[in-house]
């Protein structure tokens, strides 16, 4: 039976490639196995490749030390990362060589990071002198003991991300004996999903901002107002409202000129939209106005006519500059009696007010005069 392991792999590297070491490390030991490949294959790991071992110091080259000879006893596998740069590192080879001395020739997995393997340039040449000398290359096809190694950088299309996540899939499948096909299908859909849940994800955060955002975003409110008492056409119409809203610690004034027209009271706080404000109206004419609104993007609210102004007739008669008691009198379409003063007073209803009156004496049609609402406590109709 074959001995157990401390590490899965054993990642040789020189200081220089330190930083793909440990995203090597990172993805394998990150990287689970898909469940029905561990349910048909029962030998391998439970879920996980971890752990692997990757020295995190310089080392002078020398003798190989007692601590990582141990260390290396433990792996299972040997991974190499190749460059330009570990192919000129003594402690490198001396890893490899001790390896293969443990007769674990065949779980040597070179890891391309930069150049070529077997290029025999030492600009660009990846492989170390040991890998060479334990893997030759020969163009006699019975000698030929070449290693194939994994190229993070390969080519062909795709991004260098899903380049990189291919290279570590072939890693994996070369540790587990597993189909490199099975591994990476699965791994691909993977990605596939974990980058849409991530786009989600995002889109909800963004979503979420954007609220966020225009929840605390000031607003404007538009008021405007209507006639909520029938029309009289031979009245003046509605101008200058004055509006004035109470807001925590400031009054905001405007004017409406006319029924056609509306104020807006702008860059209200985001913190009152939908509570309650006061709101006082006062225009000529009409009955002011003081109600609580929930402010809103846009109010429309009711102005009434004070019936009042141009229906309420006083006034004394005077009949050839002589004060008419007791006489009866006609108002347009109305007849009322004036008192033993002269006075009368009349209400007419609003739908039938106007901003001046025809008064006469029945009986003298040459008699009569008009009166100008609305009327003041001293007027006087001289017939």
């Amino acid at each position: 039976m074959e001995q157990p392991y401390t590490y899965y792999a054993f990642i040789s590297y020189r200081s220089s490639d330190e930083r793909r070491a440990r995203w090597l490390q990172e993805k394998i030991e990150g990287y689970r196995l898909p469940t029905t490949i561990q349910h048909e294959n029962t030998d391998l790991p439970k879920s996980r490749l971890r752990p692997c071992f990757r020295y995190h110091t310089d080392i002078q080259p020398n003798e190989l030390k007692t601590e990582l000879r141990s260390k290396l006893e433990q792996s299972k596998y040997l991974l190499v990362i190749c460059s330009p740069r570990s192919a000129q590192s003594p402690w490198v080879g001396a890893e490899i060589d001790t390896f293969v001395g443990l007769g674990r020739r065949d779980r040597i997995i070179p890891v391309i990071v930069e150049g070529i393997p077997y290029s025999g340039d030492p600009a660009t040449e990846c492989y170390n002198p040991s890998l060479l000398r334990h893997f030759p290359h020969s163009d006699n096809i019975s000698e030929d003991r070449e290693i194939l190694g994994v190229n993070i950088n390969e080519e062909g299309g795709g991004s260098a991300y899903m380049k990189r996540e291919r290279a570590v899939m072939q890693v994996v499948s070369r540790m587990l004996n597993v189909s490199f096909d099975r591994i990476w299908q699965r791994q691909k859909r993977r990605l596939i999903r974990r980058a849409v849940l991530s786009a989600l994800a995002a889109m909800a955060v963004l979503a979420s901002l954007i609220a966020v955002w225009a929840i605390n975003q000031p607003f404007d409110c538009r008021v405007s107002l209507y006639e909520s008492t029938p029309a009289v056409d031979a009245l003046p119409p509605m101008h200058d409202a004055a509006l004035t809203i109470t807001l925590p610690g400031e009054e905001r004034t405007d004017t409406i000129r006319s029924f056609d027209g509306d104020v807006l009271f702008r860059f209200l706080p985001a913190r009152l939209k939908d509570k309650e404000a006061a709101l006082h109206i006062e225009a000529p004419d009409y009955l002011p106005l003081d109600t609580v609104v929930t402010l809103t993007g846009c109010l429309r609210l009711p102005l009434a006519r004070d019936p009042q102004v141009y229906g309420d007739l006083r006034a004394t008669v005077l009949v050839d500059d002589e004060v008419a008691p007791d006489r009866l009198i006609r108002i347009n379409s109305f007849e009322v009696t004036t008192d033993k003063t002269g006075r009368f007073s009349l209400f007419v209803p609003l739908a039938l007010q106007k901003k001046s009156y025809i008064v006469t004496l029945p009986g003298h049609p040459s008699l009569s005069s008009t009166l100008h609402a609305p009327c003041g406590k001293n007027d006087i109709v001289l017939l």
